[in-house]
């Protein structure tokens, strides 16, 4: 049997192996991965290479590095940051790390990265980048001119479609 379109004919076998191919498309639709490649700068602090990987068995967030703007040298006692999304309205930390210590030079720090399992939205499922509205890095380090801890936030990623 031969299915006549615009005068042509077209073999069953083409049309079925079309309709399977087309399935099969919606189906790694739906287990596609999310990966996000972030950047952004703060006044005193730019972050490169920054990391997040979504699919529906791990969550990897990492692998970038911070620079010190404006400084080839900073010698203090304390560095820490956190990476934050909102994830369906809730803030979670996703990713931290510290250095502490006599006189450390903090102008260039990696973050490392952490890999685990799936983060789960409020449903039960893997979460996906349609969940996250919002995701930035919160610095705070020992400064050595006002003898205090100072923190500044990197904006990374903004969801723009106003969920």
């Amino acid at each position: 049997m031969k299915i006549f379109t615009h005068g042509k004919s077209v073999p069953w076998l083409f049309l079925i192996l079309s309709l399977g191919a087309l399935a099969g498309c919606s189906n790694q639709e739906m287990n596609s991965n999310d990966y996000l490649l972030l950047m952004g700068e703060s006044s005193s602090w730019k972050l490169d290479e920054y990391e997040i990987e979504m699919t529906p068995e791990s969550f990897l967030v990492g692998n970038g590095t911070i620079h010190m703007k404006n400084e080839n040298e900073y010698l203090t006692d304390f560095f820490h940051f956190e990476t934050h999304a909102v994830i369906s309205g809730e803030d979670t930390v996703i990713h931290s790390g510290s250095v502490s210590g006599s006189e450390i030079d903090i102008t260039e720090e990696t973050t490392g990265a952490n890999e685990g399992a799936a983060h789960l939205n409020e449903n039960g499922n893997p979460v996906r980048l349609d969940d996250i509205s919002k995701i930035y890095m919160a610095i705070e380090w020992w400064n050595t001119d006002e003898r205090k801890n100072v923190s500044e936030e990197i904006d990374l990623y903004s969801r723009s479609d106003g969920k």
